[in-house]
C-alpha cells in the first residue's frame, strides 16, 4: 500500500530541519515531521481563513444588492471592502505555506496535477483580484442621490459584477480544498525534475 502522507521510512537520513533522500540517482528534500505538521497546519489555517473571507464578502455583497436602503447598502458595502484588509496576508501566507509543502514532501510543485490545479486556481484567485476587483469596487460603491427619499440607492453594474466574481472565487476556493483532500489525477507525465 502506498503512504498517503508526505513521509516515506526508507533510507532517510536527517540534516537539520529537513530529512534527505535518494532514491534512483536524484536528491530530494524532504521536511522533518515537526515541520511538516507547523506547515500544514498553517496552510490549512490560512487557507480555511481565506476562504472565509472571501464568504464573508459574498454574503456581504449580496446584502448589498438586495439591500431596501441606500444607507444599509453603504454599509454592507465598506464592510464587505474592510474585510478585505485580511486577503493580501492570507494570500500570502497560503501560497508560501503551500509552496514550502510542495517543494519539501514527495508531491512535488509541478509533480501532480492536484498540485498543479490548487496553485493554478490559487494564482488565478489573487491575479483576477488584483487586476480586476479593486477597480471595480471603486466604481460599484452604492450611493444615495435622492434628498428627498435618503433610503433611495443607486447600484451600478459592477456591483453585480463584483458580487458574481466573489461567488467564483468562493467555488475555485472550494474545488482547490475538494482536489487536496482526494488528490486526484495522478502524475503530470511532462515533468521528471524533483520540483
Amino acid at each position: 500500500m502506498t503512504p498517503t502522507d508526505a513521509f516515506e521510512p526508507a533510507d532517510r537520513r536527517r540534516a537539520g530541519d529537513v530529512t534527505v533522500h535518494r532514491s534512483q540517482g536524484r536528491r530530494r528534500v524532504w521536511l522533518r515531521p515537526p515541520v511538516y505538521r507547523a506547515l500544514r497546519s498553517a496552510h490549512i489555517a490560512t487557507s480555511v481563513a481565506w476562504l472565509g473571507i472571501v464568504l464573508g464578502k459574498l454574503v456581504l455583497e449580496l446584502g448589498v444588492l438586495t439591500a431596501a436602503s441606500g444607507r444599509r447598502a453603504e454599509s454592507l458595502f465598506t464592510a464587505a471592502t474592510a474585510i478585505t484588509r485580511a486577503f493580501p496576508p492570507l494570500v500570502f501566507a497560503t501560497l508560501v505555506t503551500g509552496v514550502l509543502l510542495g517543494l519539501g514532501t514527495r508531491w512535488g510543485l509541478l509533480r501532480y496535477y492536484w498540485v498543479v490545479t490548487k496553485l493554478a486556481l490559487s494564482l488565478a484567485v489573487v491575479v483576477t483580484a488584483v487586476t480586476l476587483v479593486e477597480g471595480l469596487a471603486r466604481s460599484a460603491m452604492p450611493s444615495s442621490t435622492d434628498e428627498l427619499d435618503p433610503g433611495a440607492t443607486v447600484l451600478t453594474a459592477p456591483a453585480e459584477l463584483l458580487a458574481w466574481l466573489t461567488g467564483a472565487y468562493v467555488a475555485m476556493l472550494l474545488v482547490a480544498t475538494v482536489v487536496s483532500v482526494y488528490k486526484p489525477w495522478g502524475r503530470v507525465r511532462w515533468r521528471q525534475g524533483n520540483l
